[in-house]
């Protein structure tokens, strides 16, 4: 009899608990990505409630259209993911994306992303959507770079002031100036901070960094590349197979970032093109999937070579004249070794 009680107790007590957390759930991480042609996709990302893993929004969907008091079209292809990120210090993440099609060029949008169960929706943004393919009417402004981290080196203070804060500071001075961000690979750092962060795991200092970086993801294209701290648990190697398997082969990464993949022919964020104009972008993984890679494959040797040839080869020059490389490893470096590391 008293067994049963406090089942059914402990039954209402977690309803009430989910039910206050979805009320008080507002979806966070919101990031854009250019999708394929006149699309964008809209990701972000959500907790799960205390003692529920279960996907709290099975169906992403986002409003978007020309005026914010008039978001009457629907995004498609909504598509939830996780990848078991609960741990002691931690609830269960989940992570969607969805994309908004048909989209008018170089058009000024409004979007939110609309409420899960009994949750908050997102404040409403914008962004402009791409130019129409071969347009030249206008310069494309990129800001590009790699390495940034929330903790250790790349999260030091000086003159109190984070360096990340810095960073996230001259980006946001920089946003009515630039089209979209290329980001090189090594995004977070998060691998390293368990290791310099008591207390600290993994997912916290992404879920930092996202957050850090929302001003800007959320209203510029934000496209990635695989660096080694993506692609590796960690990069002191002999704790590297003490990492879970679900940390391994850029799994976070995969799941928290929505590249154009799918549209591009290429392969789980890790290589994909678009274009943005009269400009063709490639984003490749230095990573893996090549001979001699330094991280090994997801897939072969040979897969991400091949697409490479036939993404290069279907590049007409009198459209996209431009074509622009991202990849975590330069190939060239106009500084010697030796002085990078005095």
């Amino acid at each position: 009899m008293y067994t049963f009680l406090l089942f059914y107790l402990f039954i209402i007590v977690k309803a009430t608990i989910a039910g206050i957390c979805l009320q008080k759930q507002k979806p966070d991480q919101i990031r854009l990505a250019i999708a394929g042609i006149n699309s964008v996709n809209v990701g972000w990302h959500s907790y799960a409630c205390p003692f529920i893993d279960d996907n709290p929004n099975p169906t992403p969907k986002v409003k978007y259209g020309l005026s914010p008091a008039a978001l009457t079209s629907n995004s498609v292809n909504g598509k939830p993911s996780t990848y078991n990120t609960k741990n002691f210090f931690t609830r269960t993440s989940w992570f969607y994306g969805v994309e908004l099609q048909d989209l008018q060029p170089r058009t000024l949008y409004y979007y939110q992303i609309v409420a899960m169960n009994n949750g908050l929706a997102s404040d409403i943004f914008s962004f402009t959507s791409p130019p129409a393919l071969g347009d030249r009417s206008q310069p494309v402004k990129i800001a590009a770079y790699g390495d940034m981290g929330v903790d250790g080196l790349l999260g030091t203070l000086i003159n109190g002031v984070c360096l990340f804060e810095r960073a996230v500071i001259a980006l946001q001075k920089m946003l009515p100036s630039i089209d979209f961000v290329l980001h090189h690979g090594d995004i977070g750092y998060a691998d390293t901070t368990p290791l310099l962060v008591l207390g600290k795991t993994y997912d916290q200092a992404m879920d930092e960094y996202q957050m850090g970086m929302m001003n800007i993801t959320s209203k510029r294209y934000y496209m990635t590349a695989v660096g080694n701290h993506e692609i590796n648990c960690t990069q002191i190697p002999f704790l590297r197979d003490a990492c879970p398997k679900n940390y391994m082969n850029q799994y976070p990464y995969s799941n928290r970032f929505n590249m154009p993949s799918k549209q591009s022919g290429g392969y789980w964020n890790a290589w994909y093109s678009f274009n943005y104009g009269f400009v063709h972008v490639v984003s490749l993984s230095c990573e893996s999937d090549f001979p001699n890679a330094p991280s090994g494959n997801l897939l072969d040797t040979e897969t991400q070579v091949n697409w490479l040839k036939n993404d290069l080869a279907a590049v007409n020059r009198s459209i996209t004249p431009w074509i622009i490389v991202q990849c975590h490893r330069p190939w060239k470096g106009s500084i010697p070794i030796e002085t990078v590391f005095s």
